[in-house]
């Protein structure tokens, strides 16, 4: 116990106590890190611990990210500007609305497609397709026969005041087992209006004179059945080959109109244009 208290040595004592303070703090840091160190580890493995549970025998952590609530919506089917909708009739007969038929207000016209009115009898100069039910028919047709068709014409009214427009109704029958198709473009089918007063049957005006195309126009004759266009007359005079016809509206009197369809006997129909 002396030489604890006393060291024994060449050096001075207070050397030896020195070393001695040294040792205790480096034993005392050496415990500190030793408990540190423990913890450390002993705080790592409950983690570790703790993911291995989580999983299936221990493998892996089993968390998961939990989506948050969507505000999708289903997608809208519906088009802006609406549904497309098909009239089971347009195009057909009298219940069709295509354009230029459905809305048209004709005495004794029927409503529904213009059928050929582009390029028909009595489009262009000084006449019009106005209504009817007749249908475009496209080549798959065959052409009408001569003898499986005619052709009547008829004036929805017999006088015209004269703030009324004649009109026409060209009707065309099909006596065949089978549909076929007509051509009532303007090289094929004339319609003339004649002065029938002077007693010469002078023309005043032809759908022929001034036509704004020459193309066929074929519309579809049903089986057994007919097909009716509305025409109408401007009462205005017209010239072969656009020549200049006289302004104005023609004078009152009677007048003949006639149709001709190519290979199909003309058929015509007396009217009269009254006075004020």
């Amino acid at each position: 116990m002396g030489s604890l208290r006393n060291p024994i040595g060449p050096l001075p004592s207070s050397i030896y106590w020195r070393r001695r303070a040294v040792a205790v703090v480096i034993v005392a840091l050496l415990a500190l890190l030793a408990v540190w160190a423990f913890s450390l580890g002993g705080g790592d493995g409950d983690d570790r611990g703790d993911s291995g549970r989580g999983g299936p025998d221990g493998q892996g952590p089993t968390d998961s990210i939990t989506p948050g609530p969507t505000t999708s919506e289903p997608p809208n089917d519906d088009r802006p500007g609406g549904r497309d909708e098909v009239d089971g009739g347009a195009g057909s007969g009298g219940g069709g609305d295509d354009e230029g038929g459905g809305d048209e207000k004709d005495d004794g016209g029927g409503g529904g497609s213009e059928g050929g009115a582009d390029g028909g009898a009595l489009s262009g100069s000084g006449g019009n397709v106005t209504g009817g039910d007749a249908m475009p028919a496209g080549d798959s047709l065959p052409v009408c026969a001569p003898g499986a068709v005619e052709v009547t014409l008829t004036s929805v009214k017999n006088d015209y005041a004269p703030d009324e427009t004649p009109r026409f109704k060209l009707t065309v029958k099909n006596g065949g087992g089978d549909d076929c198709r007509i051509d009532l473009g303007r090289t094929a089918t004339v319609l003339t209006i004649s002065d029938t007063d002077d007693g010469g049957g002078d023309q005043v005006w032809s759908s022929a004179d001034c036509p704004p195309s020459r193309a066929a126009a074929y519309v579809q004759v049903p089986a057994k059945g007919s097909t009716v266009q509305t025409l109408e007359w401007n009462r205005k005079a017209s010239e072969p080959e656009c020549g200049k016809a006289p302004s104005g509206a023609v004078k009152a009197g009677t007048y003949l109109a006639k149709i001709e369809v190519e290979g199909l006997p003309a058929k015509q129909v007396s009217l009269s244009l009254t006075k004020d």
